[in-house]
């Protein structure tokens, strides 16, 4: 069969990263994401003698009327959507479109919204047949190969041929990552994914799945569960060896839930790098409590240059209210003991949480500007379907269930809490956002670090951005 995997337009023309738990939109550094679960369902789908297309419509600029004109050349008889809590009325539409298109097109959705409200998505969308739940790439596979014979696929929702909405019985987490083959990155043209500030292209590498931290507002343990599978590190080293080759491409992001949650594997991870002597050059996201000095100084010397840190809060009650278990001199600690070992370091700031006020939101908001970070991104608490925190806000009446999710954007704030008002959050990140970047020593430090070629671009996405956050 023909299959068009696709990120799909926006109706707004905006620009959106569709990949596991994240939805969000090119922020201040302008910066997309190679789609890598397309890939790989592209990949595995090859593998099976299907013929592929992997098309990311933000990165490419393609319109609603450029993928009309897409359908119609490469005549699909399958289309794969990724999708988002911000994005689903539009990627449901453009589910519709290309139904309406051509009816005879089997259309898949995949994302953590839609395995959330996987029948309530079908009965939204006419023009959708079938509903992925959880980590697609097998379950994608097996639906394509059997599009005939649904009832025997394991985790998915479909409409049957009588109008009825089935849902089969759940699919077990994939135990063996290392199965999976190494993303086809050919299939995507690897120059549209550029470094903010390095402006040089990059590639995503997956190192593991799951997350076992009870953080109430992430999505994470829905979509991939709550234990971590890990892949063999001459898996990866062999990956990224591969990547160098074929692509060119030294510059790498270990994506996963909380890639140092398991600080053995990330040592081994390390070592392996060093003594193959795999010359990149890294990011990741982590925990401010899972990594200590020695770790930090292995990691770069593996090639590690920025680590983003969910810090969320400050304040004892918000962060006690959510599950994360830190603290701030711990932050401190972490973060000086980054700077020493020479890495970067980016925090992401939470506004708005359970047991927020304005009084905790101002202090958070002047405490993280005294933190040693080199960046931060700032963001409003939103319950995103698929967490804890949103069955909670549910509950006590923070939001209300009418369906509409196009305001659940970590730019606007939609829970009405009792210590702090949605516009009083929105107010106080706009505050954080400018009084953190427009400071010189964050400026010229910005500077240092960028490519040339890049400087005016950046310099115009971060003023058009602060400008957008008034």
């Amino acid at each position: 069969m023909k299959v068009l995997l696709l990120n799909p337009p926006d109706v707004y023309g905006e620009k959106f990263t569709r990949e596991g738990r994240c939805t969000q939109q090119s922020g201040i550094w302008s910066t997309l994401w190679p789609p890598l679960s397309l890939v790989y369902i592209a990949t595995l789908l090859q593998e099976n003698g299907h013929e592929v297309r992997v098309t990311d419509a933000p990165a490419e600029n393609i319109s609603l009327h450029g993928l009309k004109s897409l359908i119609d050349s490469f005549n699909p008889d399958v289309a794969i959507l990724s999708t988002g809590t911000p994005t689903i009325t539009n990627d449901l539409a453009v589910a519709a479109l290309i139904k309406e298109q051509k009816p005879v097109i089997t259309t898949i959705v995949i994302g953590t919204h839609v395995t959330v409200f996987d029948t309530q998505s079908l009965k939204q969308a006419a023009g959708l047949d079938i509903v992925i739940r959880n980590e697609p790439e097998i379950t994608a596979v097996e639906t394509v190969n059997n599009l005939h014979n649904l009832h025997n696929v394991l985790g998915i929702t479909f409409r049957a041929v009588n109008g009825d909405i089935v849902r089969n019985d759940d699919r077990e987490f994939a135990s063996n990552l290392d199965a999976l083959p190494f993303p086809n990155w050919s299939l995507i043209n690897t120059a549209s994914y550029t470094l903010p500030l390095k402006a040089t292209p990059f590639l995503m590498v997956m190192p593991q799945r799951g997350c076992h931290f009870p953080c109430t507002f992430c999505t994470s343990q829905t979509y991939y569960g709550k234990k971590i599978r890990l892949r063999t590190v001459d898996s990866i080293v062999e990956e990224i060896k591969a990547d160098i080759e074929k692509y060119g491409v030294r510059e790498y992001f270990f994506w996963a839930e909380t890639f140092t949650a398991n600080p053995a594997f990330v040592k081994e991870l390390c070592m392996g790098l060093i003594t193959k002597n795999v010359n990149i050059s890294w990011v990741c996201n982590s925990r401010i409590d899972t990594v200590n000095e020695e770790l930090l100084q292995l990691m770069k010397r593996a090639g590690c240059w920025m680590i983003s840190f969910g810090i969320e809060s400050v304040d004892a009650g918000v962060l006690r209210g959510v599950r994360k278990n830190i603290g701030f001199e711990q932050i401190k600690k972490t973060l000086s003991a980054a700077r020493k070992a020479g890495i970067l370091t980016s925090g992401h700031i939470i506004f708005g949480l359970p047991n927020e006020t304005v009084s905790s939101a101002l202090e958070t908001k002047r405490k993280v500007l005294d933190l040693d970070l080199n960046f931060a991104q700032f963001y409003c608490a939103v319950p995103f379907p698929g967490s804890e925190l949103y069955n909670t806000a549910l509950l006590n009446g923070w939001i209300k269930d009418n369906g509409n999710f196009s305001a659940y954007r970590q730019e606007r704030a939609v829970m009405s809490l009792e210590g702090i008002s949605p516009q009083d959050v929105e107010k106080i990140r706009t505050q954080a956002v400018r009084e953190f970047y427009l400071r010189f020593t964050v400026i010229s430090g910005i500077i240092k670090l960028m490519n040339p070629r890049s400087l005016f671009k950046t310099i115009v996405s971060t003023l058009k951005f602060l400008k957008v956050v008034e």
